[in-house]
Parts: C-alpha cells; sequence; structure tokens
C-alpha cells in the first residue's frame, strides 16, 4: 500500500535545503554568516524551509494516524476471519467424513447387490437343474412303466415289493417337490432381497452425490475463508510496514524540523544583535550629526558676526581705506523644506530633461540640474547621508570628479545624490551632514565651463531633482 499522494519531489528538495543548511550551521555559524552578510535572507529562507518541514510533519502525522486506524480495523477483523477460517476447515473435515462414509455404505450396498445378484443366478440355475432332473425323472418312469406312482405300484412281484416301490415313488416325488419348492422360496427371496438392495444403492448412491456436492461447498466455503483470513494477514503486514515507514518519516520531519527551528533561532539571534548594534550606531551617528550641526551652526553665527564687523568697520573707515574686506569664502548653504535642498547657491543654467549636448552635437537626456557656479565655490550636501564614491575623472566617463552621497529610504525609495565636474573634494568617506560642504565647483570631465551637475537618483535610476528639493 502505498501513503497518499504527496509532491515527494519539492519535499524531498526541501529536505535537501534545510540540510545544506544545517551542515552550514554546524560547519560554524560565525563563519557561515561572515560568509553570507545578509542573514536576513538566510533568516527568511530557513523560515520558509520551516513552514514546509512542519507542513510535512503534520501531514505525517496526519497519515499516521490514518494508518494506525486501518491497521487497527484490520486487526480488530482478523480473529473473526481465522475463528471463520477454523470452522470452515472443520466443516470441511465433517464433510470429508460424512462422504467417506457415505463412499463406504455404497461400496457396502453395491457389493451386497452384486453378491445378491450372483446367489440369485446360482438359484436360478440350480432350479434349472432342478427341473431338468424331476423331468428327466418323470420320463424314465413313464418309459418304464407307462404309468405313474400306482402303475409303478400295481406290478410288483409281490405285495412287500409293491409296498416298496410305492413308498420310494412317494419319496422320490416329496423329495423333487420340496427341492423345487425350496428353490422357489430361495428364488423369491433373492428377487426381494436384490430388489431391496438396489433400492438401497439407489439411496446409498443419492446420499453420495449429496454428501460429495456438501463436501465440494466446504471445501470452497474453506478456500474462501482462507484467503480472506490470507488477505487480511496481508494486508496486516502491508499497514504495519507502512505504519514503521511513517513513523520513520515523523521521526525525520521532527528532527528537521528541530534542527530548522534551531538555525532560525540562531539566525534571530544574530539579527537581533545586528539591530541592537545598528541602533548603538545610529545613535552615535546621530549624536555625531548633532555636534557636527551644532558647530556649523556656531562656525556660521561666528562667520555672520564678523561679516557684521568688517561691514561695520568698512562703513567707518571707507575715507581712510580704499580697499575692501574679501567675502566669506564659505557662504551658508541655501535654506530648504523640501527632502532636499539645493547644493549651490548659483543660479540654475539647465534643467532635467531632453537637451542638444553641446560637446557631443547630439539630443539626450540631461539626468540632472546644472548650477552655474564659479571655480571654487563652495558645493552643500543636498541632505545628510554617507559617502558611498569619490570618484576621479578617470572613472567616471565624462563626470569628472564625482562625488556620490547615499541618503537612505526616502519616500519608500532608496535615494541617493551625485555630485560632478568637481575641482576638489571637501570629503571622500563617512558620514556628511545636511548643508555640509563636500566639495567645490569645477569643469572636470565633459564640462564646457565651470558648473556643478547635481543628479537625483531613485533606486538608481536618475530623476528630475526638482521634485525632491
Amino acid at each position: 500500500m502505498h501513503r497518499p499522494s504527496r509532491p515527494q519531489a519539492s519535499r524531498r528538495a526541501r529536505a535537501l535545503t534545510g540540510a545544506a543548511l544545517s551542515l552550514c550551521l554546524l560547519a560554524g555559524a560565525g563563519q557561515a554568516f561572515a560568509a553570507d552578510p545578509d542573514p536576513e535572507t538566510q533568516k527568511g529562507q530557513v523560515d520558509q524551509d520551516l513552514k514546509d518541514a512542519k507542513g510535512d510533519l503534520h501531514e505525517t502525522s496526519e497519515d499516521l494516524v490514518k494508518a494506525y486506524d486501518a491497521l487497527k480495523a484490520t486487526r480488530k477483523k482478523l480473529p473473526g476471519a481465522r475463528q471463520a477460517a477454523k470452522s470452515a476447515e472443520q466443516a470441511e473435515t465433517k464433510a470429508k467424513g460424512e462422504y467417506d462414509d457415505a463412499v463406504a455404505a455404497y461400496d457396502v450396498a453395491k457389493a451386497n447387490e452384486d453378491k445378491a445378484e450372483k446367489d440369485l443366478k446360482k438359484t436360478n440355475s440350480k432350479m434349472r437343474t432342478s427341473r431338468r432332473a424331476v423331468a428327466s425323472f418323470a420320463g424314465q418312469v413313464y418309459q418304464q412303466q407307462g404309468l405313474g406312482t400306482m402303475s409303478v405300484a400295481v406290478g410288483s412281484e409281490d405285495p412287500s415289493a409293491f409296498v416298496d416301490k410305492m413308498i420310494m415313488a412317494e419319496s422320490v416325488g416329496d423329495t423333487q417337490s420340496s427341492a423345487l419348492e425350496e428353490l422357489s422360496t430361495s428364488r423369491a427371496n433373492l428377487v426381494s432381497t436384490g430388489d431391496r438392495l438396489g433400492a438401497l444403492r439407489k439411496k446409498t448412491s443419492d446420499a453420495k452425490a449429496t454428501k460429495q456436492t456438501k463436501l465440494e461447498a466446504a471445501t470452497a466455503a474453506s478456500t474462501t475463508a482462507d484467503k480472506k483470513q490470507s488477505d487480511l494477514e496481508s494486508l496486516e503486514k502491508d499497514q504495519t510496514d507502512q505504519s514503521a515507514t511513517l513513523r520513520r518519516e515523523k521521526k525525520r520531519d521532527k528532527q528537521r524540523v528541530d534542527s530548522l527551528q534551531t538555525q532560525s533561532d540562531k539566525l534571530q539571534k544574530i539579527l537581533e544583535e545586528r539591530a541592537r548594534k545598528a541602533r548603538i550606531r545610529e545613535a552615535a551617528i546621530k549624536k555625531a550629526r548633532e555636534e557636527q550641526e551644532k558647530r556649523e551652526a556656531a562656525a556660521r553665527a561666528r562667520a555672520a558676526r564678523a561679516t557684521r564687523s568688517r561691514s561695520s568697520s568698512s562703513d567707518s573707515s571707507d575715507s581712510s581705506d580704499s580697499g575692501s574686506t574679501p567675502a566669506d569664502p564659505n557662504p551658508p548653504a541655501p535654506a530648504s523644506s523640501g527632502v532636499l535642498q539645493a547644493p549651490s547657491n548659483a543660479p540654475v543654467s539647465s534643467e532635467f530633461g531632453l537637451r542638444f549636448h553641446p560637446i557631443h552635437h547630439t539630443w539626450r537626456l540631461h539626468g540632472g540640474r546644472d548650477y552655474a557656479g564659479s571655480c571654487g565655490s563652495p558645493v552643500y550636501a543636498a541632505d545628510s547621508g554617507t559617502v558611498i564614491a569619490a570618484l576621479p575623472p578617470s572613472s567616471t566617463g565624462g563626470y569628472g570628479n564625482q562625488l556620490v552621497v547615499d541618503h537612505g529610504v526616502k519616500r519608500g525609495s532608496s535615494l541617493a545624490t551625485t555630485y560632478n565636474h568637481l575641482q576638489s573634494f571637501a570629503v571622500r568617506s563617512g558620514h556628511v551632514s545636511r548643508g555640509q560642504v563636500i566639495g567645490y565647483t569645477g569643469t572636470t570631465g565633459s564640462s564646457t565651463g565651470c558648473h556643478l551637475h547635481f543628479e537625483t537618483r531613485v533606486n538608481g535610476t536618475p530623476v528630475d531633482p526638482r521634485g525632491w528639493l
């Protein structure tokens, strides 16, 4: 018997996946997860395997319960089948005995009938012989005397001889009559006996046929009962084997569930530890950002005070000093309430969209926004983030010096900004704050003059910056 159909191939594949992952964990969780930097993905796979394994275990348990129920029902039927087979065997034995007795009775009746027929033939033969003897005697008497018994007696020489002849003649006649009468009686008895024995033979023959029919029925019933018992015993063996197989499968499924649960728990601890460290790192970053913002605010305040002080000094000494005080080389970043702020105080010289390229002389997408700042003017971070690239012109394919800042997930999408054609970098790595000077406007790469080419990339694709500023 086979267990209910089940996607065995997929089950086997899930088991192999779980076994492979188990080997990784047994080899050392630290090494396995160091090789794969994404334990969250691993946990997702392990949890899916765990869910499948629990489903397999549940299904195996249900199949095992059904198998036990079927085995119990079969075993419940077996005593009755065995008793029925035993009773049928006893009935067959009894019918065989009765049939043998009927055969023996038939044989005896047939032998007696045959003997009666032989005796009848012998008696008939004796009667025929006696009749021939009487007839011969009568003929002789008649030929000799021409008379009956009286004539024989009258012809005697003397009275004594006469009496002797009379007695002799009568004795012979009586003897012959008695013999004939006895033979006739014997023949009648033999005929009667033969008829009775014939009837007995017919009766025993019918009894033999009846017993043979009963024997055949009993034999068929015994064969049927034996087959039913044999079928039930075979079914019991199959169901017992199936139950044992299901018990082994359940044990394997349980071990697999336990193994995957252990893996999931280990991965959960790793993820929790990573989240804890991330929270600590985020708190440190936030603290550093706040301190940086405080320092920048203090610097801007000092610069503003210095500007006002220089302006006052210039107004009071115009007649004595013909020179002018130079402006702050890094004026404050432009204010903005959007997700991003403008990366430069310079005016916009070209928007996002199709334009005729001044160098390549073809229409192509202008994937960013140009700010017409003078070379060396500051470039500000459009928002806080992490510098993920600071590339030289040889690596950017026309963008010149390029700085890329990752701002994380904004509005449900991954957002990054790029700052291109820079003259130089103010930072090359690490965290930057919104409005922090990160570079200086230049004309490196494919450029016709000093400007900043600013791009916003959502999930890696350039989009119009105006939607974010």
